[in-house]
């Protein structure tokens, strides 16, 4: 009886090991689909926020090039209508030398009809490719925005491409004088499209700079994975209200799953005040959490 017992003990015991090993391996597959769900959330966030910025410059570019076409139809209008008065003054003047000078502004005045002409086709096809939604129609239309838009829409585009532009750049890439150039910069502050800072810097406007930070999700996350998903968020704002909360909500994770990470706390929460009172270099703060990265995984 007793060793029936024992035997009947043993494969409990076996089995219980068994069914152990299995809620082990099941807990580890759970925190791998996690980890994988984490990470597929982090993509389609990333991909959410990249489709909605495209939808805004789509309507961007449609609205300048709805101005743009108009801006060159009114032209083209009034070189017709340069043309004609033209034709009619030369019907009416008989000296050769006269004569010869009106021809002249003719064929000055056909030429640019045709040039607009063109212009304005090379504008409607680009149009139409992304109207299509064809491969590449996007940046097609934002080049010949650049080459034959509205000199507002080609300030712009410089300044949603590279986030801050200096007005001195801005004046010798379109040609224009430095009066011109504020001109229309302070048109498009006007508008709510740029912000002008220190009298001669002109930035995106807020509504550009401004991302949404998932804070909550955030805070489900690994150390690794929020320092990874901190140094992505830095590539689409520059606005340090949202860097500030970034950065605090990492700490608020390295807070709860980083137990030896007293010194890099306080170092990133200096940090954060640090941007509070001033803005900082983005591009010197990304150096800082690769470096913040690296330690805390060196602590975990």
């Amino acid at each position: 009886m007793s060793e029936d017992i024992n035997q009947r003990i043993r494969e409990k015991t076996v089995q219980i090991a068994s069914l152990n090993q299995k809620v082990d391996a099941l807990q580890a597959q759970l925190n791998g689909s996690q980890k994988r769900a984490n990470q597929l959330g982090s993509q389609v966030a990333g991909l959410e926020a990249s489709l909605a910025e495209r939808d805004s410059q789509i309507r961007m570019l449609e609205s300048q090039l709805a101005k743009t076409k108009g801006a060159l139809e009114t032209v083209g209008k009034e070189m017709q209508g340069i043309k004609s008065e033209q034709i009619q003054i030369l019907a009416k003047k008989q000296p050769q030398s006269e004569n010869s000078s009106l021809k002249e502004n003719l064929a000055l005045a056909e030429m640019n009809i045709e040039k607009l002409t063109e212009d304005l086709r090379s504008v409607s096809q680009a149009a139409t490719s992304v109207l299509n939604q064809e491969d590449g129609a996007y940046e097609k239309l934002r080049q010949v925005l650049l080459e034959f838009g509205d000199p507002k829409y080609r300030i712009l585009s410089m300044v949603q491409n590279r986030k801050a532009v200096l007005l001195e750049e801005v004046a010798s890439s379109l040609g224009l004088d430095m009066m011109q150039a504020q001109d229309y910069i302070e048109a498009l502050q006007a508008e709510g499209e740029v912000e002008i800072r220190d009298s001669h810097t002109i930035r995106q406007a807020a509504k550009y700079r401004e991302v949404i930070m998932p804070r909550d999700e955030w805070l489900q996350l690994d150390p690794s994975e929020v320092f990874e998903r901190l140094e992505a968020f830095l590539q689409k704002t520059d606005d340090s209200r949202n860097i500030v909360l970034a950065i605090e909500t990492v700490v608020e994770v390295l807070e709860q799953k980083l137990a030896r990470g007293g010194a890099l706390i306080f170092q990133m929460r200096r940090t954060a005040d640090s941007w509070k009172k001033h803005s900082g270099s983005v591009e010197e703060l990304q150096y800082m959490i690769r470096e913040w990265n690296a330690r805390a995984q060196a602590l975990g």
